[in-house]
């Protein structure tokens, strides 16, 4: 127990000085990269932030190709994920971590936070046979959203350290693969307008297509309204609309207005059911 709470208190010691890091002297990324090949590829700014324990004292602890402890990845990890929006743990234990080591615990925490997993997804590596089926289920996943590649077309090297750069670089490349992930595409069928409806809001689901139908009232005719992003968070789906006003001066009559928008996403995009949107002005 007492050994459980000292981790935990490291855990929210480092994570405070993760969150808490001002900037840093940005050219000193740049000297330690010379002549590396991630030169081009790493932020400074994302090195600073989610990496702070290598970028004290101007990046003295940064060797690109040194090991990266599983300890201070998982705290980097578990630091962006909460800017994300989402809780993930963020203790693991002491020593290094292996390439296969990190597929896993990136895997699980996209995985935990809803991303569906790619048991199905191809990959092309010759040497991750001989992995366990949760850690290739887990590195089918990273390969599909684009977060790791491998030494060459056709090797992994899922047991060599993973060095500060490739840790870098992955924690970079999931902030990107979140991203798309939460943004929804959709399709915007049409806009209708009455002077006799109600509010709400209405899914329909079929076989390939959910269509989503948002009924709004106005004060009088000449709004707008369209739907700018659909987004997917924790458990729900965030709807996020303009609503424009009629021009000033533009004479409309006094009446209360509806309009209907009707949405449709593919199913894909969602996965199963059910759906739980949240619109903007509704309940």
């Amino acid at each position: 127990m007492f050994k459980s709470n000292r981790k935990l208190i490291s855990f929210m010691m480092v994570l405070a000085l993760i969150l808490a890091s001002g900037p840093a002297a940005f050219g000193a990324v740049i000297e330690k990269l010379e002549g590396h090949w991630s030169k081009n590829l790493i932020s400074d700014e994302f090195t600073s932030h989610y990496f702070p324990y290598l970028a004290k004292e101007d990046f003295k602890e940064l060797s690109p190709d040194g090991s990266i402890s599983r300890e201070n990845f998982a705290l980097s990890l578990a630091s962006l994920f909460r800017d994300k929006g989402y809780t993930v743990d963020g203790i693991a234990v002491p020593g290094t971590i292996t390439r296969a080591g990190m597929a896993d615990m990136v895997g699980e925490k996209l995985i935990q936070i809803g991303m569906e997993g790619a048991q199905d997804h191809q990959m092309p590596f010759g040497d991750v046979a001989s992995l366990g089926i949760e850690t290739r289920n887990n590195l089918r996943l990273l390969h599909r959203e684009g977060i790791i590649n491998g030494e060459s077309n056709s090797v992994f090297n899922p047991q060599r350290n993973l060095t500060q750069a490739e840790a870098i670089i992955v924690l970079q490349r999931i902030q990107s693969a979140i991203g798309d992930w939460e943004d929804i595409e959709f399709i915007t069928l049409g806009i209708t307008q009455n002077y006799s409806n109600q509010e709400e809001v209405t899914t329909r689901v079929s076989e390939n297509v959910v269509t989503l139908v948002v009924t709004k009232e106005f004060p009088t005719p000449g709004y707008t309204m369209k739907v700018d992003s659909i987004t997917r968070e924790t458990d729900r789906y965030r709807v996020d609309f303009t609503i424009t006003p009629p021009d000033p001066g533009t004479i409309v009559p006094q009446v209360i207005t509806y309009k209907t928008i009707t949405i449709e996403i593919a199913k894909e995009e969602l996965g199963e059911p059910p759906y739980d949107f949240a619109v903007e002005g509704f309940r």
